[in-house]
């Protein structure tokens, strides 16, 4: 094992740890084994709050195709009471892929009932179950499943689909609640941390007894613990590839958020700065013309003095008899405005 991927262990005090339960390779041996049916169904029936009379296991040899492939998925299919089929696995971590996966098991168990020739009737009720070591929904309850039904009139549609997912860390937001079913003991007995807690959930279910003592048998042989520590690593090795996978796409989502957001500033700058000059060319506009119309003024004011002082000098000098053409010379008036101011 490398120094940063210990696996996950229940304290024997100074004996050697016990595996846990929630390794899928373990937890594939207790519960999927030809001889476990009742452990099985145990479990079941307790997540599906049914009696389970009965239970075939669908795919009892993957732990031998395990033995050639480390990437096999160790999940358990079994047909429950003739008229159901369950697909159920361990999962060590949540990935944004989860629910799709759930729905993908579920189709391919679902849709490898029908043979050529059936009947689109003869399709039994699929569940799919996935029993989480991390947090997936924002629910603070540990157990979340779901159906197809109308979001707005809450009609069912079909009963034929259930997807359940039972996050054990959420275990902790039991307090004040009904911690005394029998899906919170098998949830407890796979979050056990210790011996102790384990023969103390033994006393309470007879089959949670049985699943302790094949636990125990479990840890004390080498092959088993060997390939426990093996799987472990693996699980481990997934985990962190997940994790470096999720930053490195956080990272180049951030770089192209800032890309895109400098891009978007520098638009919107453009357009506030463009905006920002035609406010100021209008003022700036509204002063220099205020200018010119003052300069402007004072022309044409200055003007119509100076031809008010010509009309009256012309008055004056028509008066003493001077000539037309003189006149206008003098004052700088037209001819024609002289000859109108003679006739008044």
């Amino acid at each position: 094992m490398k120094p940063n991927s210990k696996p996950r262990k229940i304290s024997n005090g100074t004996e050697p740890y016990i595996l846990s339960p929630k390794n899928d390779f373990v937890f594939r041996l207790l519960f999927g084994e030809e001889g476990n049916e009742d452990l099985l169904a145990s479990l079941l029936g307790s997540i599906l709050d049914e009696e389970i009379k009965d239970v075939k296991i669908k795919n009892p040899y993957i732990l031998k195709k395990y033995l050639e492939d480390k990437e096999v998925i160790l999940d358990i299919k079994a047909l429950v009471n003739s008229d159901t089929y369950v697909n159920v696995e361990m999962q060590l971590c949540s990935s944004p892929g989860l629910p799709a996966r759930a729905l993908y098991y579920w189709a391919k168990l679902f849709s490898s009932q029908l043979h050529k020739g059936e009947d689109y009737s003869s399709l039994k009720k699929t569940i799919s179950i996935v029993i989480l070591d991390d947090t997936y929904c924002d629910s603070d309850d540990f157990h979340t499943w779901s159906g197809l039904h109308d979001c707005r009139q809450k009609i069912v549609i079909s009963d034929l689909i259930e997807v359940h997912f039972l996050e054990l860390p959420k275990l902790h937001n039991l307090s004040g609640q009904d911690t005394d079913n029998d899906c919170i003991k098998w949830m407890k007995f796979f979050n056990a941390k210790t011996k102790e807690e384990l023969i103390m959930l033994s006393e309470a279910s007879p089959s949670i007894k049985k699943a302790t003592n094949l636990l125990m048998s479990m840890s004390m042989n080498e092959e088993t613990r060997q390939k426990y520590e093996e799987r472990e690593e693996y699980l481990f090795e997934r985990k962190m590839m997940l994790q470096l996978a999720e930053k490195a796409g956080m990272e180049k989502g951030i770089k192209i958020g800032r890309e895109e957001g400098i891009e978007i500033g520098i638009e919107k700058g453009k357009v506030e700065g463009r905006e920002e000059g035609i406010e100021i060319g209008r003022e700036k506009g509204k002063v220099e013309g205020r200018e010119e119309g003052k300069v402007e003024g004072r022309a044409e004011g200055r003007a119509e003095g100076m031809t008010i002082a010509g009309r009256k000098v012309a008055i004056n000098l028509v008066a003493l008899g001077m000539d037309d053409d003189t006149i206008s010379k003098v004052t700088g008036l037209p001819q024609e405005e002289v000859k109108k101011l003679r006739e008044q």
